[in-house]
């Protein structure tokens, strides 16, 4: 009999049915392993620090505000780099967009109101509550929008920091233009919030709904030693924590121009409170 003609033994079908077996099941257990991903990778964030704690603590606020500049990078020596602490994370009430997961119009647009809302609660030192509270807010907030505003889908950082100065009565809003990525450090080591408008679909947030929003709104609460810039993303109800590698962001940083995302200006809203 020649060799081709023989049968293949038993250890060679084995190893096949395993190969199909173990195939199968990555496939049905993909997402409680992309969830394990996730909370192993939450589990190692700085700790995050109450408003309040962080007022009363040693960390110095003597650091330099974002201001409107060149968006050229600090080189490794930047002593203003190293008069920050290596990491914080800010302790930031969260919710989702879509409070219900009801992912209609209304919800698909309400990542602007949804980080007021966190933003406004930090800094009122309260809760946002369950779903029912949070869906309450955030159609509060678009209220206000359509009557100050005249509409409220995809506002520009302008409008956006507008609400957040009369509709919340936070008083120290800046519209920055241009940030670095130490602008932005430098904000929350002083303890306060940056919300970055986005390319939507620049970010790549595998929980999105794909291809991810054209244009989007997120607000940046701490960062890492190892260079991610921490966030609550309310495109995703497990967005609390989200911790993104710090270029992507800057790379999608982008205002709403239009609906021209890619070329929107790139600007950030630092809210200090009031």
């Amino acid at each position: 009999m020649s060799w081709w003609h023989r049968p293949r033994p038993l250890s060679w079908v084995y190893a096949a049915i395993l190969v199909v077996i173990v195939g199968v099941v990555g496939l049905s257990q993909r997402g409680t392993l992309r969830e394990a991903w996730l909370n192993r990778q939450k589990q190692n964030l700085p700790s995050a620090v109450e408003r309040t704690e962080f007022a009363n603590s040693n960390t110095s606020t003597d650091l330099p505000a974002a201001a409107n500049s060149t968006p050229t990078e600090p080189s490794a020596t930047d002593t203003t780099e190293q008069n920050l602490p290596a990491e914080i994370n800010l302790k930031v009430p969260f919710t989702v967009q879509a409070p219900h997961a009801n992912w209609d119009d209304d919800h698909r647009e309400f990542c602007e109101e949804a980080s007021v809302l966190m933003v406004a609660r930090y800094f009122q030192d309260r809760a946002i509550g369950d779903a029912d509270q949070a869906e309450r807010s955030l159609q509060d907030v678009k209220q206000w929008q359509i009557k100050n505003l005249g509409f409220y889908k995809d506002t520009t950082a302008v409008e956006t920091a507008r609400i957040l100065r009369e509709q919340f009565k936070l008083g120290d809003v800046e519209v920055i233009s241009n940030p670095t990525l130490t602008n932005i450090k430098a904000e929350v080591a002083a303890g306060n919030l940056v919300i970055m408008p986005a390319a939507g679909r620049l970010i790549g947030n595998p929980y999105y709904r794909q291809p991810g929003p054209l244009y989007h709104m997120l607000v940046i609460k701490g960062y890492t030693k190892d260079g991610q810039l921490i966030t609550n993303d309310p495109g995703t109800k497990r967005g609390a924590d989200w911790a993104y590698q710090a270029n992507v962001l800057m790379n999608a940083m982008h205002d709403w121009n239009d609906g021209d995302v890619v070329n929107g200006q790139r600007v950030v809203i630092v809210v200090r409170g009031s």
